[in-house]
């Protein structure tokens, strides 16, 4: 399966940004509980957010290693940061989470 495009088809229709990853990996995340409140912890955005709950909740401990390379594209972690820069689209944080989940697991 390919997360990155799932991911990016379920924001266009009109998933928030969260809930689009977190979905993205539904059928294969064994202890799914929901997708978590964009902005909820600290500012960050909400794909960011689905992106380490979906590796804690699959039991893959790099929520560093993910941190690190979505910063390392996009320079923050943060909401307000993320589209104060507009070095992306929403929809680019959404496909690069999933992009990057996927490679962990």
């Amino acid at each position: 399966m390919d997360f990155e495009k799932e991911a990016r088809k379920n924001h266009r229709r009109g998933m928030s940004c969260a809930g689009a990853v977190y979905q993205a990996f539904y059928d294969v995340n064994p202890k799914k509980t929901g997708a978590p409140s964009p902005r909820s912890e600290g500012g960050k955005c909400g794909a960011v957010l689905a992106a380490e709950k979906t590796l804690r909740e699959m039991g893959i401990n790099r929520i560093e290693d993910f941190d690190q390379q979505f910063t390392e594209i996009f320079g923050s972690l943060k909401c307000s940061e993320l589209l104060g820069k507009r070095n992306g689209s929403c929809n680019d944080f959404v496909g690069i989470s999933a992009a990057i989940v996927e490679k962990m697991i």
